[in-house]
């Protein structure tokens, strides 16, 4: 199996042209083996339980504000419309796909911006930083012994998928970009001159195993999103707001000081 695909120029050169495209089996086979385990896994072992409250009935904590919810399902919107543009002619479905995963691209290039400069001015950019007691928590749910501890609003496993796919879409849409320079569009005619081929490369090489990899975490995403014990998150990012209950028996309000009421459109 090869991991890059390979073209000789005209000066008889061996040159990358990116990544090998049967690696895409094996990005997928990962998911699906993620998805087997995860789901074995549950039904071997009992995992433990949140402790219970007595005043947990009743009431509504804002989880996502309007803001966030319409970002998130844009970005999903253009994520989505990248990966089907992107495999769907590989895998034998040919179309006039460039266009539409051009212009998906660029949305998702702003709408990645965007986030940077909320989460860096408006939002709390700690919360998703991985601290000693994310740790510490961990290893208590390995351990399996007692109760354990509630997290604050993100747990360790939710933290550590951010910043897998944060990286992971941030260098697909760097590359992409510069990817724009090689076709006209009506803002600007192509230059593909800017590097060398040997460079272009290493940027497609680079842009497709991100591309493959995106697709293995959405994959493991979806499948998290409509897991029934997970569904209470789901649900939030389509009304905003969790029910008291859940937000007692799932994190600790001492790190996670949530607002009371149902988000009615706030930004």
């Amino acid at each position: 199996m090869e991991l890059f695909r390979y073209a000789t120029s005209v000066y008889g050169q061996k040159v990358l042209l990116g990544a090998s495209w049967s690696l895409f089996w094996w990005f997928v086979g990962a998911a699906a083996a993620f998805i087997v385990l995860d789901i074995i896994g549950r039904a071997v072992l009992s995992a433990p339980h949140a402790p219970a409250d007595a005043a947990s009935d009743g009431g509504r904590v804002t989880r996502h504000l309007l803001v966030d919810r319409l970002y998130h399902w844009t970005m999903a919107a253009s994520v989505l419309t990248l990966l089907f543009t992107a495999f769907a002619p590989i895998l034998g479905w040919k179309f006039e796909w460039l266009t539409v995963h051009w212009c998906a691209g660029v949305v998702l290039a702003v709408l990645v911006l965007i986030h940077i400069v909320r989460a860096s001015f408006w939002q709390d950019f700690w919360a998703m930083m991985v601290v000693p007691a994310d740790l510490r928590l961990a290893l208590q749910a390995l351990r399996r012994g007692g109760v354990t501890e509630r997290p604050g609003k993100y747990p360790l496993l939710q933290k550590l998928y951010h910043w897998a796919i944060a990286a992971i879409v941030l260098a697909m849409v760097v590359t992409g970009l510069l990817m724009l320079l090689k076709i006209d569009t009506p803002l600007w005619r192509r230059n593909p001159y800017w590097f060398a081929d040997s460079t272009w490369g290493v940027i497609y090489a680079v842009h497709d195993l991100c591309a493959m990899a995106t697709l293995a975490l959405v994959a493991a995403h979806i499948y998290m999103a409509v897991r029934p014990d997970k569904f209470w998150i789901t649900r939030s990012m389509f009304s905003g707001w969790i029910t008291r209950r859940d937000y007692l028996a799932h994190h600790d309000p001492a790190r996670w000081a949530a607002s009371e009421g149902e988000d009615r459109g706030r930004a």
